[in-house]
């Protein structure tokens, strides 16, 4: 019966790290030269790749696998081979590469699969799915936030004959098994979906053998494959297999299940050829064999810092055998070296040399492909070639080979010939053949090879010290305080919502009952977090307390109090529309453009409790029509819940009320909160820091200390100064935000971490540079580096303990614009990394589904069908009110291919997920308040891992290991406003521009970028471009003033600028 060689793992020109002559032609010139009858595409995920893909590839029969359409020619491919004859065909079967990076169980995971398909139809539902969530153009081998166990997932829904093998199950740095970020068995990496998983490629440093000592791994096919970045590295590693090439025969021998194919075994590297063979740190030029030797922690005995930790030492650590035990039904495998580095060898030169490939192109021409050399070809019909070479072959074939072990990225060195054999041959001598022994069967294990891997001088992983297991003395004095009104003030990082929680515990172990117990949240994804946190700690057995926001309790006073005919909410946009009308209604002489600025100014007077009597005419208007059309804003929301509260006409079911993130409240929701408790304020509890008063330009004032005191006289203050989160040097630079003369005036703040912070700050010509700056520091964070950026002033992160130890959902970059979120996500997914951000395309922002809720809010009264707008897209009239009052699940039969909708629509997940919400929410004046409750920090998408760009007001509350903190120029941060930004307002002009957002309130300015820093725990990387667009104009700004105290710090590291900019201007002072 017929065998077949398959080479199952490559990559295309588009991988990093790989030859950019790469073409399906190019490569199916090599594969015949080496003698491969069934090669791997790699890359398929790349756009580019799989267009070229489909236009070179045509069906071959019935198989599954893809031929060239024409072959014509093939050997002007390789002109180096001096017209060696290409015999055979080479067949192509779709495959990828996905490198997963997210964190699971406490660690961050790096784990590389390789993904097999049937056809390009399948190949192309896996990226529509996976381009959902990372940038699948920007690396051949796409870096994605997403758990193996959710991409084997999505890859099992594909197509039946769809599916998974993890790639070079040892690398230390990228693998399944790997000792930096793997994991220590198929189970706990796959979960549930583990019984899917029926093969492992063991990686170009690992062989059959050493997996088995390993009886865990005994049921899986153990396949290997070349990893190739160029045509030349073709075949070193491949797979046997018997019966006619076809994607299914290979897909059921793997499993054992065919019975016209089986797997037949490996062809080999020998494995201490690997760069990762042995334990070692490279730095200091000590390698060690773990089998002899091992450290302390693993510990380099030089410098003391970590060893890469080898395969070998891996497996040992997870062997159950002490010697390795071929199972009965495992096929076995071969041990070779490349021909160039065998020809190398016996030349005494390097493989590149010129006399080697004249001696390799001449043994093509006269014996055949590669792989009949190594393995088959008569050693007679060697010696006719050259007679050293057949003695180099004979040794390699029986496994009596000089092995020199690699390790921490230094590769291994496998030679047949001794140096005193070298010698004699050099002085005429001739060699004497080697004595025959049994097979070396001492083969060490290693990991495959990666061009990707890091710096292993990067390597070093010092976990933060765990958190106490209880709460401190000042947590538990705030805990027992009261039963008066208890303010705790508590910086950033001191364990706020620990002891909310724990204070709501201690209430309900007295004998409190739930129902009595109010929990309020500035945001609905904070009190969602809360309640899951109550869950998990009361299980679903017993009653949790009521945990929102004011506006939620306030919209449900207002449903009750309305006989079931509760208002819609709008959302900002639309409330801004209506109070334009209103304005224009009641002065038809107001300038248009004064309409926003006086929306801001009444907005903002309602939740301060100021009157603006000189208005009244249009509030009257705007009160007017929000009633005729039953529609309400926010702000209402909480004068009604107010009003009904003074008139009685509303009563409180709490006795405790525990409030976080006090010092965002305005006076208005003070006001609320005042009514909701007795005069004498007993069993309220309320958690904050004022040095995070943010929300300035909502009404939120930092004197709340002040303003609860005058509500309740006996109010006590207690302080939490420990803080849990950040570095000490973190703590000094976001503290240095603040005049020296304040200091006394602050509470102190202790951090309890102990460490070394790292602090970067980038001054980039552009922003671009910028950007380029970000993502290299990202990429030696996730261990993912290029060295395509030179940091001129050492930036690199060697020795700080991070590189590599990051996944993408701890770090996080925070702006103080939301402009500017989207070039940064856009450039950012250019360099490959995962990313998401709050300004991404939501499910209501497609266009189509946009189309239908400007539906639902027009037949809600909530939008005018006038309204300005593309009208291919805006077309409320299309969708008929009876067909609407039906729900989504009414549409697509209706509307069908009607534009601007299609039939790819009905099934897009944004349809799904609106179909999803409305069925959650149960009507369209549900699934519209649903929206317009969201706020920026809930939009976040969860669904995978990815570096998160959100401003820095959605940022608060939030944590991240490293945070990157961008655009740090005068005028942005502070912000001056986007009239001085844009030359709407001369600069200095700041009466005009507190009009609107209430221009640069400096000190809340100054606690915003005290809340970003103080967002970070271990990592703070700081930038600023001398020139950036924004607003249609290019700025040139100077650098930020708060930079100038935390840039002193001694922890912070300068970055050179990558360009010299030289220009004469003057310089504007934006905010005084």
């Amino acid at each position: 019966m017929q065998t077949f060689i398959a080479d199952l793992h490559i990559h295309s020109r588009f991988s990093r790290a790989t030859s950019k002559a790469l073409t399906p032609r190019l490569l199916a010139a090599w594969a015949r030269a080496k003698g491969v009858d069934v090669l791997g595409t790699g890359d398929f995920t790349h756009p580019v790749w799989l267009d070229e893909l489909e236009a070179t590839l045509t069906p071959h029969q019935d198989s599954g696998l893809y031929r060239l359409k024409d072959d014509r020619g093939l050997a002007r491919e390789l002109p180096e081979l001096d017209g060696a004859p290409l015999p055979g065909r080479t067949l192509f079967m779709l495959q990828a590469e996905i490198s997963s990076i997210y964190k699971r169980g406490g660690k961050v995971r790096k784990v590389h699969n390789l993904v097999f398909v049937p056809d390009f139809e399948t190949a192309r539902a896996l990226n529509r799915k996976l381009a959902a969530i990372g940038n699948l153009a920007s690396d051949g081998r796409p870096i994605l936030g997403l758990d193996s166990r959710n991409l084997l997932e999505i890859v099992l829904e594909l197509h039946p004959q769809a599916f998974l093998v993890p790639a070079h199950i040892w690398t230390p740095w990228f693998s399944l098994f790997g000792s930096k970020s793997g994991f220590d068995s198929v189970e706990e990496c796959f979960g549930d979906l583990a019984p899917h998983i029926f093969a492992l490629e063991t990686g170009l440093s690992s062989d059959p053998e050493m997996n088995w000592r390993i009886s865990a791994l005994d049921r899986y096919a153990l396949i290997s494959n070349s990893d190739a970045h160029s045509g030349e590295k073709l075949a070193r590693e491949c797979n046997l297999f018997q019966g006619e090439p076809d994607y299914a025969g290979i897909f059921q021998a793997l499993q054992r299940e065919s019975l016209s194919h089986t797997f037949l075994g490996t062809v080999e590297f020998f494995p201490e050829e690997g760069k990762y063979h042995l334990d070692g740190h490279r730095a200091c030029g000590v390698k060690f064999d773990p089998t002899v030797q091992t450290f302390p922690e693993d510990r380099c005995p030089i410098c003391g810092k970590p060893l890469t930790v080898g395969v070998l030492h891996r497996v040992m650590e997870l062997a159950d055998r002490q010697a390795p035990a071929q199972p009965a039904f495992q096929p076995g495998f071969t041990s070779l070296f490349p021909l160039s580095e065998c020809i190398a060898d016996v030349l005494g030169a390097g493989p590149s040399t010129k006399k080697v490939k004249q001696l390799y192109a001449t043994t093509l021409q006269r014996l055949g492909p590669e792989l009949h050399v190594l393995r088959d070809a008569p050693l007679e019909d060697v010696r006719r070639v050259n007679t050293v070479l057949a003695e180099a072959l004979d040794r390699m074939r029986r496994g009596q080979v000089i092995r020199q072990a690699g390790y921490d990225g230094e590769f291994g060195v496998i030679r047949v010939f001794s140096e005193e054999e070298r010698a004699a041959r050099k002085q005429g001598g001739r060699l004497s053949p080697a004595p025959r022994r049994k097979r070396d069967a001492s083969a060490s294990r290693t990991d495959p090879v990666d061009p990707a891997d890091p710096d292993p001088g990067e390597a070093a992983v010092i976990p933060p010290p765990a958190s106490p297991a209880g709460l401190n003395p000042s947590q538990q004095a705030a805990v027992q305080a009261g039963p008066g009104p208890v303010l705790v003030v508590a910086g950033p990082g001191a364990g706020k919502t620990r002891t909310l929680l724990a204070r709501c515990l201690a209430l309900l172990e007295a004998g409190r009952p739930a129902r009595h117990l109010l929990l309020v949240t500035f945001t609905r994804k904070a009190a969602a977090e809360i309640e899951e946190r109550l869950l998990n700690t009361l299980g679903d057995s017993q009653a949790l307390p009521r945990t929102d926001t004011l506006h939620a309790l306030a919209y449900d006073a207002w449903s009750t109090s309305h006989a079931g005919n509760p208002p819609t909410i709008m959302d900002e946009p639309a409330a801004r529309r209506l109070f334009r009308e209103s304005a224009q209604a009641a002065r038809p002489s107001l300038p248009a453009r004064e309409a926003d600025p006086l929306y801001n100014a009444c907005q903002l007077a309602r939740e301060r409790l100021e009157r603006l009597d000189q208005w009244e005419d249009i509030l009257l208007q705007y009160d007017h029509r929000k009633k005729h059309l039953n529609l309400a804003d926010y702000t209402d929301l909480l004068e009604f819940w107010l009003q009904s509260m003074e008139h009685g006409l509303w009563q409180r079911p709490w006795t405790h009320v525990l409030v976080d993130e006090v010092q965002d409240l305005t006076p208005l929701q003070l006001h609320c909160l005042a009514r909701l408790m007795p005069a004498e304020g007993d069993g309220l509890f309320l958690i904050g820091d004022p040095d995070q008063s943010i929300y300035g330009f909502r009404g939120a004032a930092p004197e709340v200390q002040e303003t609860l005191t005058h509500h309740w006289p006996l109010l006590q203050t207690l302080l939490l100064e420990e803080n849990y989160r950040a570095l000490p040097a973190i703590l000094e630079v976001a503290m240095a935000v603040f005049p020296p003369e304040d200091f006394l005036m602050r509470p102190i703040i202790r951090p309890v971490r102990q460490g070394d912070a790292c602090i970067r700050l980038f001054e980039a010509p552009t922003a671009a540079a910028e950007v380029q700056w970000m993502a290299q520091q990202m990429r030696q964070l996730l261990g993912a580096t290029s060295h395509t950026l030179q940091d001129a002033a050492g930036g690199s992160l060697a020795g700080t303990g991070l590189a590599g130890s990051l996944a993408p959902g701890d770090m996080a970059v925070l702006v103080r614009l939301s402009t500017l979120a989207a070039p940064l996500r856009a450039a950012l997914a250019e360099a490959g990394l995962p990313v998401d951000a709050a300004e991404a395309e939501r499910f209501w922002e497609e266009s189509r589904t946009a189309c239908i809720l400007r539906s639902v809010r027009a037949m809600l009264g909530l939008e005018n069908e006038d309204i300005e707008g593309d009208d291919s897209t805006h077309t409320p009239s299309l969708i008929p009110e009876t067909l609407l009052t039906r729900g989504p699940a009414a549409l697509p039969k209706t509307l069908a291919a009607t534009a601007p909708f299609d039939a790819a629509y009905w099934t897009s997940p944004q349809f799904r997920e609106l179909a999803a919400v409305f069925a959650a929410q149960g009507s369209w004046q549900a699934v519209c308040n649903w929206l317009a409750l969201q706020t920026e920090a809930e939009q976040v998408r969860a669904r995978s891992e990815a570096v998160r760009i959100m401003t820095m007001h959605a940022a608060k509350g939030l944590e991240f290991r490293a945070v990157f903190l961008p655009a740090l120029e005068d005028g942005l941060v502070p912000f001056a406003g986007p009239g001085l930004l844009s030359g709407a307002l001369p600069p200095g002009n700041l009466r005009q521009a507190r009009q609107g957002r209430q221009g640069p309130d400096l000190e809340e300015e100054r606690r915003l970028f005290y809340v970003a820093c103080t967002r970070a725990r271990d990592a703070l990387f700081l930038s600023r471009a001398g020139r950036r667009r924004l607003y249609g104009r290019e700025l040139r700004l100077p650098p930020s003033r708060f930079l100038s105290a935390a840039t002193s710090h001694p922890a912070c590291r300068r970055s050179a600028l990558l360009e010299k900019v030289r220009h004469k201007e003057t310089t504007l002072s934006l905010l005084g």
